[in-house]
């Protein structure tokens, strides 16, 4: 795609924040043709930044050029509401890492602050498998879904802000609803606490479909799997750089059979198809997945799921 207007101006994006994730955003802005300001306190994170192939790099937000196109903020979680509140003035389309907050009743008063304005970069909404697995629940290829689920384990995480529910637990919510196409209830929580921490929880959701969610930040591996068990069909996504879904059939009685087939899928990353999909709306495109009424939804859920683990 070219991140050109139509008329011919180039698209001027302001990134807030250009950390370890930062800096792979401003690479796929960068790579798509964009005109980058960004605001970094960090010496280093600036200079590489620079680097890199910015515009120009500035300490505060408030320094970036008023002629901004929109604004993508990666900035620790817990630092979000207060940058996007005083982004509301700007009255310019804003791209938020997720979770857009890890309170509740902020997000409520974002909603108020911002409307329309603001949406969160739940990158596996943007995945071609889930995007895949989307689409066969839609057609109805394999029959109804009976159940989903979600792992996302691994050991440690690297955020010092929030645990790992907050880094961890968005993802696997947001393919739920994309794939579902609504979050069902929750049934059931287990978890793993230390103090207010949550380092391991598995969500049960339902009834229909089913839906367990596993997340842990002390599993000794790392591993992300998606699957959707349909009436005719189970169908996964091995891991994040699978280049097919795998299908394995089941009988009519719902027993598992030897035959099995593949769908091919892309495998361009889901984060430059996110800031594809931001750059093209400030084009004038669709708008992005995730506006602020979607992440509302998850995070009511992502707040029951943490008061119930807690309690």
């Amino acid at each position: 795609m070219s991140a050109v207007h139509s008329s011919g101006v180039q698209v001027k994006v302001g990134l807030i924040g250009c950390g370890r994730w930062g800096r792979n955003i401003l690479r796929d802005l960068l790579s798509i043709g964009c005109e980058v300001w960004v605001a970094e306190h960090r010496d280093s994170n600036q200079a590489q930044a620079l680097e890199m192939g910015a515009r120009k790099v500035v300490a505060e937000w408030q320094e970036l050029p008023e002629d901004l196109d929109g604004y993508i903020v990666a900035v620790q979680t817990d630092r979000h509401f207060d940058v996007l509140s005083a982004l509301a003035d700007t009255g310019k389309p804003v791209f938020v890492e997720k979770p857009i907050t890890p309170d509740l009743d902020q997000a409520y008063a974002l909603k108020d602050l911002m409307g329309d304005r603001v949406f969160v970069m739940h990158k596996w909404r943007y995945h071609p498998g889930v995007q895949a697995l989307a689409d066969v629940r839609e057609k109805g290829q394999f029959g109804d879904l009976k159940r989903l689920w979600c792992s996302r384990l691994q050991w440690q995480q690297p955020h010092d802000d929030v645990d790992a529910f907050w880094i961890l637990m968005p993802h696997d919510l947001s393919i739920t609803f994309h794939i579902v196409g609504q979050l069902p209830d929750v049934q059931a929580v287990q978890a793993d606490v230390h103090g207010q921490d949550i380092h391991v929880l598995t969500a049960f959701l339902g009834p229909v479909p089913q839906v367990q969610l596993e997340i842990s930040d002390i599993y000794p591996e790392t591993r992300r799997k998606v699957t959707a068990h349909f009436e005719k069909a189970v169908v996964s996504l091995p891991n994040p750089l699978a280049d097919h879904l795998l299908v394995q059939h089941l009988d009519e009685n719902g027993q598992p059979t030897a035959e099995h087939e593949i769908i091919p899928i892309s495998t361009e990353y889901p984060l430059l198809r996110e800031i594809k999909g931001f750059v093209d709306f400030l084009k004038g495109g669709v708008r992005p997945l995730s506006p602020i009424e979607d992440e509302i939804r998850l995070m009511e859920h992502l707040n029951e799921l943490r008061r119930k683990a807690l309690a």
